[in-house]
């Protein structure tokens, strides 16, 4: 009986053991990414009230600390660029990992209402498509032809 009294209680103090929530969300914009900086740090600094602790925009990274009930919880925002399909495209991750997902997912949600109220919509440049060649231009022509035969 001792034994089972035992297990019981090791099995219900591991399940009310919470561990921090390791999740990360990224949202890619196609918006500039000195745009993207402006907007990042004035969400954090200005917008929220939080403390920026470190920031590079070289680097692309702001440290700061997230606020909520009175406590402080360690947060980044990292910025990448990257392309796709020949535009110029930021990935930017959000991470607080002492809170639940939905946190990060407010500050992406946040940012993108933000950028589009000072930017609006992002411009993206249409990819150039290759002009054909004169070669490939007769080629056409003959297809042509023979199919009328």
């Amino acid at each position: 009986m001792a034994r089972a009294a035992w297990l019981f209680l090791v099995l219900a103090l591991s399940g009310a053991v919470a561990t921090p929530a390791e999740a990360r969300r990224t949202e890619t914009h196609s918006y500039r990414y000195d745009q993207l900086w402006r907007s990042i740090v004035r969400l954090v600094r200005v917008d929220y009230g939080f403390n920026v602790r470190d920031r590079d925009e070289d680097i692309g990274y702001v440290i700061f600390d997230y606020v909520d009930g009175g406590r402080s919880y360690p947060g980044s925002i990292e910025l990448v660029r990257t392309r796709e399909a020949g535009n110029e495209q930021v990935r930017v991750t959000v991470n607080v990992p002492a809170m639940p997902s939905y946190v990060e997912r407010m500050i992406l949600d946040r940012l993108t209402r933000k950028l589009r109220e000072e930017y609006g919509q992002p411009v993206v440049t249409p990819v150039a498509r290759p002009t054909p060649t004169e070669s490939e231009d007769e080629d056409d022509e003959d297809a042509g032809e023979d199919d009328d035969s």
